[in-house]
């Protein structure tokens, strides 16, 4: 242990939440912002007009002086009260000339912040008479009255609650937010806990037996997955089976070997002199190279299991190397047994991807198979094929009957009337090694007189 902390994993149902809750919240966001900013906007355009309405009527009643008269206002009592009434705000009105007051409240700033400019005149925010207001100013359109300003101003409580009413009215845009973020929450969930089901199913049964998960309850989204799983569990179990058949046939196989080498041991330790001694020791070898011949190709049936098969290294091989080298190793066994030998190769090489060791055990499991069949005194022929690249390997023995053809590929298969001892894992061999290199291995009558193998690989490629 290095102390270091594994990053944490994420979690499925939050992160599916989290990404449909982002975006909902920042759209209800710019959406309620700019709902409240506009209906704010319009509201106080709204009431700034009427404002200026005020001033504008005011305005019309000021009356320009003739000569020495300075300007004065029109302005009836009843206008006066009518102008000044509001049953929430206090407004107040006066007509200025330049600082001179003609009529109204004295004091009403002339300036002020949040300044609106309309067509007919401007509106802003000031203070009078310790209150907050709002001043709307516009200029009297007489002749020789450009100098005089009527200012109308007005507490601001209808605008406060003009504003509080656009308040509630977003509230509902809030609480669909609410609503709609809990909703989602829980559909997330409920859409997740059909996984979190299968997991837990998964492992409750994988501790008492890989058989495959029911897949009828579940949603025709999650049915891939299921289906990974089961197939997972299938290759397992597929595993398993291969593994127990693969140890009992070797228990089986190697049980006879050494049950031999007990006895011939035993034997040679009562053998009443030295010459029948080593008759029953060169037994004995023949029975140990059988028994490191049945290991080597038992460990070569493992390695050439489906499951490891990826991890095999390829590399470009000229099948006239493979063929020469394993010929060379059967010359001195060819030359004991009187056997006619013959390797025909063609000038350019013939090359397929492949790995080596492989090719090579498998050709000589074909020719171990082809020297056996013909005999003493018989002929095997090696022939390296260009095209499509391939090995040909013909003996002049017996033959193998159509009908066990396919079958003398199995493992342990031996056909009906085998004429020589063997393990029966030679051709099996030779297949796997053919599945694992894309090839396919086919048997015929040979030139001979017995049986020919061909050993056929894909072209290769052009490029």
């Amino acid at each position: 242990m290095n102390g270091v902390r594994a990053p944490a994993r994420p979690i499925l149902y939050r992160q599916l939440t989290l990404r449909l809750m982002i975006p909902l919240v920042l759209i209800v966001a710019v959406v309620g912002a700019f709902g409240l900013y506009s209906t704010g906007t319009e509201t106080a355009t709204v009431f700034d007009r009427w404002l200026l309405d005020a001033a504008v009527s005011l305005s019309d009643q000021v009356r320009s002086g003739n000569g020495s008269e300075a300007n004065a206002v029109d302005l009836p009592e009843a206008a006066r009260t009518m102008l000044a009434y509001d049953e929430i705000d206090h407004t107040w009105f006066s007509v200025q000339d330049r600082g001179r007051l003609l009529i109204g409240s004295a004091g009403i700033p002339t300036s002020g912040s949040r300044t609106a400019v309309y067509k007919d005149g401007r509106a802003f925010d000031a203070v009078y008479e310790g209150a907050t207001v709002r001043v709307a100013a516009v200029g009297a359109p007489c002749a020789g009255c450009d100098h005089v300003t009527v200012l109308v101003a007005e507490t601001m409580l209808k605008r406060e609650r003009s504003n509080r009413v656009v308040e509630w009215l977003l509230m509902p845009l809030a609480v669909m937010l609410v609503v709609t973020c809990s909703a989602i929450y829980i559909a997330v969930r409920s859409t997740v806990r059909p996984l979190e089901a299968i997991a837990e199913r998964w492992n409750r049964q994988a501790h008492a037996s890989l058989q495959a998960i029911p897949e009828d309850d579940l949603p025709h989204e999650l049915s891939p997955f299921a289906t990974a799983l089961n197939d997972l569990l299938s290759r397992i179990r597929d595993i398993l089976v291969r593994e127990r058949m693969f140890a009992a046939a070797a228990a089986h196989q190697l049980r006879t070997p050494l049950t031999a080498l007990r006895l011939g041991m035993d034997r040679a330790r009562n053998s009443p002199d030295i010459e029948s001694a080593r008759a029953v020791l060169d037994e004995l070898k023949q029975v140990t190279e059988h028994t490191g011949r049945l290991v080597q190709q038992l460990m070569l049936l493992g390695r050439l299991d489906p499951e490891g098969r990826a991890d095999i290294d390829r590399a470009p091989v000229d099948l006239r190397e493979i063929a020469r080298d394993v010929c060379g190793l059967f010359a001195e066994v060819a030359l004991e047994q009187n056997v006619d030998l013959e390797l025909q190769v063609p000038p350019m090489a013939v090359t397929v991807v492949g790995q080596s060791d492989l090719l090579h055990e498998a050709l000589a499991n074909l020719i171990d198979n082809a020297m056996k069949a013909a005999g003493r005194k018989g002929q095997v022929l090696v022939a390296v094929i260009e095209n499509p690249p391939g090995l040909r390997i013909c003996d002049n023995g017996p033959g193998i009957k159509p009908s066990e053809r396919r079958l003398i590929f199995e493992r342990y298969a031996r056909g009906t009337r085998p004429r020589w001892e063997g393990t029966g894992l030679g051709l099996a061999i030779v297949n796997d090694v053919a599945l694992l290199h894309g090839a396919r291995v086919e048997i015929s009558d040979g030139e001979l007189g017995g049986a020919c193998f061909v050993l056929e690989f894909a072209p290769p490629s052009s490029t």
